[in-house]
């Protein structure tokens, strides 16, 4: 049996039956992973408390030869962002940045930047949430995922892009923005996403009624 390691974030939760759930992962190893695990939803199952929306577990999966759907082996919680679901701003902060994640990736392309990427703005997320951090967050996912982002520098929107963009993210979160500016720059950055990525997140419109600032 060769079974493979990963360290990876729960995307998504689906229950497949009464006892088992699928699980989609973005993994540092192999980029977006779906996972059958067998029994998850069982009282006493080995998985029970280990995994959830956002949790970072290390797993071991077999992989399938016939499809890309994985029978999860095992799996080791590291991080469960207990505090990510403290209030609703926090929940569909984390939230979006994982639809994100999903719809700019395809099935098992290896990316450790957006690895790296997502865990760090959830960690972010947990302890505060900010706009502009989830502007810097999805500018950053573009450009990791091969689609990079041309701002027109000479007009406002486009300077306040370019500055977020080329931000660390603790200066993206000391940014300030007005309300008009966040707004501007909101729509900007949908328009270029909806374009190229052509997947929308669902959960876009709730996440900018909860984060103004």
């Amino acid at each position: 049996m060769d079974l493979e390691r990963a360290q990876g974030v729960v995307l998504r939760v689906q229950p497949v039956t009464e006892s088992s759930l699928v699980v989609t992962w973005f993994t540092r190893e192999a980029g977006k992973v779906k996972t059958l695990a067998k029994g998850a939803r069982r009282a006493k199952s080995p998985f029970r408390g280990k995994i959830d929306l956002f949790y970072r577990d290390e797993i071991v999966f077999l992989r399938s030869k016939r499809s890309d759907l994985h029978l999860l082996h095992d799996c080791f919680l590291e991080k469960a962002h207990a505090r990510l679901r403290d209030s609703v701003a926090t929940l569909t902060a984390a939230s979006y940045v994982s639809e994100l994640v999903g719809a700019a990736t395809e099935m098992e392309d290896a990316n450790a930047a957006i690895f790296d990427l997502l865990a760090e703005t959830l960690g972010r997320i947990e302890k505060r949430v900010n706009a502009v951090l989830l502007l810097w967050f999805e500018v950053r996912l573009l450009t990791a995922a091969g689609w990079q982002p041309v701002w027109k520098t000479e007009t406002p929107t486009g300077k306040v892009l370019r500055s977020v963009a080329t931000a660390s993210a603790a200066g993206a979160e000391r940014v300030k923005l007005t309300e008009a500016q966040l707004e501007e720059a909101r729509e900007t950055l949908w328009r270029f996403w909806d374009t190229e990525v052509a997947r929308p997140p669902k959960i876009r419109p709730l996440m900018a009624q909860q984060v103004r600032h």
